[in-house]
């Protein structure tokens, strides 16, 4: 009895569910259906302001796939005119520095105590201005003004040595003689020596 009651309360629940939503649609309501093919029409597409540019570096698929298409129109920047031809501009040449002319040097002495330097290494094989060839055994000096072959009385610390004339040089102010190698060594001479200088009888 309890059995055959639930079975017809499940069918009446059952119908009562199935008519329920039709019974809804007919009464008038006041949303408005709205159809599937209106909810997803596109809307209106507004053309581009202006064509658009073509990328000359970008490779085109249509290029590389091997498919053929219409042409792409590309917008090339508009020359400027103008009525007259823009001048060149001209540089004014730029002034030459001004060469510092320096004094010449005086006349080294001829006899006295005079500094002197030495010279080597950097002119072995040169012809010296007396017209011999500059080598590290040579034995002579170099002098401004003294005439080629003048021979000199050289004294330094106790050592005496006579030595000819065979360059011309020092060239630095202050500076009287410029000693070859093998004569800045036999007479114990450093870079620079304080020595006496006289001209051999």
């Amino acid at each position: 009895m309890v059995r055959g009651a639930l079975a017809r309360a499940g069918v009446l629940a059952f119908v009562f569910a199935w008519l329920v939503p039709f019974a809804l649609s007919s009464v008038p309501n006041e949303a408005r259906p709205v159809s599937v093919a209106k909810a997803f029409a596109p809307g209106p597409i507004e053309p581009p302001g202006r064509a658009p540019e073509r990328v000359r570096e970008v490779a085109r698929a249509d290029i590389v796939l091997g498919v053929q298409s219409t042409p792409v129109a590309t917008v090339e920047p508009a020359a400027v005119r103008t009525s007259e031809p823009t001048p060149e501009p001209t540089l004014a040449p730029t002034p030459a520095p001004p060469v510092a002319t320096l004094p010449p040097l005086p006349d080294p002495p001829t006899s006295g105590i005079v500094i002197a330097s030495w010279y080597g290494p950097g002119f072995y094989g040169n012809k010296t201005a007396c017209g011999q060839v500059y080598t590290a055994e040579i034995i002579g000096v170099a002098h401004r003004t003294l005439r080629c072959g003048t021979m000199l009385v050289l004294e330094y610390r106790g050592r005496t040595m006579t030595v000819p004339v065979i360059d011309r040089g020092p060239y630095v102010a202050g500076r009287t003689l410029d000693l070859s190698s093998a004569t800045r060594l036999a007479i114990g001479c450093p870079d620079l020596c304080t020595l006496s200088m006289r001209i051999a009888p």
